[in-house]
């Protein structure tokens, strides 16, 4: 059975499109089917950059089993497809469990694209959480025990010490031959840095910034430089901050990293830094449009939100951002322009994941 659509892309291109089974396909005279598009707004799906779907809240960090792990991986992968996120890019979890999603039915998951166990020094992260590596150890453990079949290798570049304040959990040099050893291996490195390990963490060549409200305009222009990606999850910033209660020491500090961000996300975005959203467990899974809407409040357009939750994340990890003949017929669709009112992705009108209508 094929069946038509018409496609309407934000930019104003209007085009006819057909889906055969899992893919788009080019229109032809053997159409059975019509759904009528021709006033809605198209495009191939909304992305989360930095989602955990093993985990459902923060407090999960603490003590979560296998057995929850598992039952969670489908459940909020399913609430991501739900709500029209086709794609995500799950920063890492307790262990490699993350990658079971990847043997999941593609039909009933967003696209994935998965960090193993996050990777950290003792006493550089939660306390049993991930895998924990001494800086001596951090190259070799990359090389010989960390799974990078999902695309994916995450570290925690600093953490606060009690007492002492954000500390950098490993040496810019080490950093760097860590990122050398997984980009040999065909993976991509992402960095949470809540602190001031950005600098030396752009400067060894990572992939990703996860946070990042310290980076300076020189790690700015050095990470546009090279097309590098920064997932500032301003929602969860926010929630970081109601944790840890404004007045404390850790929420001071945050709080004045994301008043920088209002000036250094605007300037990411000019000087070539591929800005993404994600929502790092601030919010349900699926209702990444959030963020978006918060990227807005820090100083983007919503033409440029709207791209951070969908087609700059499709470009960057290498999927085409239209919507094509030979493509898997992923598509949303919305009543009104997403790039003239960026809460238009609060409310999709029609999503077809793999050639299929959802809901």
């Amino acid at each position: 059975m094929t069946t038509l659509l018409t496609i309407r892309t934000p930019e104003g291109e209007t085009y006819p499109i057909a889906i055969d089974g899992d893919r788009f396909v080019e229109p032809s005279d053997d159409v059975t089917t019509e759904i009528d598009t021709a006033s809605l707004w198209a495009l191939p799906g909304l992305a989360d950059a930095h989602a955990h779907l093993t985990m459902t809240s923060v407090n999960d960090i603490r003590g979560i089993d296998t057995e929850t792990m598992l039952a969670n991986i489908s459940r909020n992968a399913w609430a991501h497809v739900d709500n029209g996120v086709l794609l995500i890019l799950d920063k890492g979890g307790d262990s490699d469990i993350t990658l079971v999603t990847l043997d999941h039915d593609a039909d009933i998951r967003p696209d994935a694209y998965i960090a193993a166990g996050v990777i950290h020094p003792a006493a550089g992260y939660m306390q049993g959480f991930g895998d924990e590596v001494e800086p001596e150890d951090l190259v070799e453990f990359i090389r010989a025990k960390a799974v990078m079949r999902g695309g994916w290798v995450k570290i925690v570049a600093d953490w606060p010490r009690r007492g002492v304040g954000p500390v950098t959990n490993y040496p810019l040099e080490t950093l760097r031959e860590a990122v050398d050893v997984v980009h040999h291996s065909g993976a991509r490195v992402a960095v949470h840095t809540m602190a001031y390990a950005a600098s030396d963490a752009v400067a060894a060549g990572v992939d990703s910034i996860e946070h990042g409200p310290f980076l300076t305009r020189d790690d700015l222009t050095s990470l546009g430089a090279r097309g590098g990606a920064w997932v500032p999850t301003l929602l969860n910033m926010q929630y970081s901050i109601d944790l840890l209660g404004q007045d404390s020491s850790g929420g001071k500090i945050l709080t004045r990293g994301l008043e920088q961000m209002r000036e250094t996300l605007p300037l990411a975005q000019d000087l070539g830094v591929v800005v993404l959203a994600g929502t790092d467990m601030a919010v349900p899974h699926g209702q990444v449009a959030q963020e978006a809407i918060r990227l807005k409040e820090y100083g983007l357009t919503d033409m440029a939100a709207t791209q951070a939750t969908s087609t700059s994340a499709y470009s960057y990890i290498g999927r085409p951002d239209s919507i094509a003949p030979g493509e898997i017929a992923d598509v949303v669709f919305f009543a009104q322009d997403p790039f003239e009112d960026v809460t238009t992705l609060l409310r999709p009108e029609l999503i077809i994941h793999r050639g299929k209508i959802i809901g």
